[in-house]
């Protein structure tokens, strides 16, 4: 005997309910994987984080190597137009700044070497002074103080300069805004002065990083 027309609806609307159920898990899963990564890998790679690591003005994560390897790929013929959206911004090594207190857990994850608060398991937002980059609990940087300083270095910090790491929702504004600040100041996340460029990506903090020619 053949299916009846009922049949036929039900089986086509289990298949639609399951195809939804399935993208559904997906998207749990992206978000999921996606959550944990940025802790984990390098934005611009995918490659495991490990010291030396540079963060730029919203907090995103990269390997040093990584983004010296960007700078020297001037037309980033390398990288998805969804990388070079993303990143465009990174033309210098003054456009990020190296947080130096990180260093690797024992299961291999990034943590500060003060107060051992690994990244991604932190119940405390991360930052780092962008003067330093230092890494810390946000209530370590934002302690109440007519001189603030960072805890780590005692370097005289500003409140408006500390990053939040994985920066999202009203941070990621704040960051923006701040950037848009040191722009028209001609200044870069690292503070330091912007240098118009003629060509390409620069590593001008880094003398001895120079593109091979063919």
């Amino acid at each position: 005997m053949g299916n009846d027309g009922s049949s036929i609806v039900r089986v086509k609307n289990l298949q639609v309910s399951l195809g939804h159920l399935c993208n559904k898990t997906r998207d749990e899963e992206a978000k999921n994987f996606d959550a944990v990564s940025r802790w984990t890998v390098c934005r611009l790679t995918g490659h495991h984080l490990r010291p030396p690591v540079l963060s730029d003005y919203l907090g995103n994560l990269f390997n040093k190597e990584s983004v010296l390897e960007w700078l020297l790929t001037p037309h980033k013929e390398d990288y998805s137009e969804e990388q070079i959206k993303l990143f465009g911004h990174i033309r210098s090594l003054k456009d990020v700044v190296e947080l130096g207190n990180l260093v690797n857990s024992k299961d291999l994850r990034l943590k500060c070497d003060v107060g051992d608060e690994i990244l991604g398991k932190s119940s405390s937002k991360l930052m780092y002074p962008a003067g330093c980059g230092h890494v810390l609990p946000r209530r370590m940087l934002e302690n109440s103080t007519d001189q603030p300083k960072c805890p780590v270095c005692d370097k005289a910090i500003s409140k408006g300069d500390n990053i939040t790491l994985n920066a999202k929702g009203a941070d990621r504004e704040a960051l923006e805004k701040r950037m848009n600040n040191l722009k028209r100041l001609n200044l870069t996340h690292s503070g330091k002065r912007s240098k118009t460029k003629k060509r390409g990506a620069s590593v001008e903090d880094n003398p001895n990083a120079k593109r091979q020619k063919n």
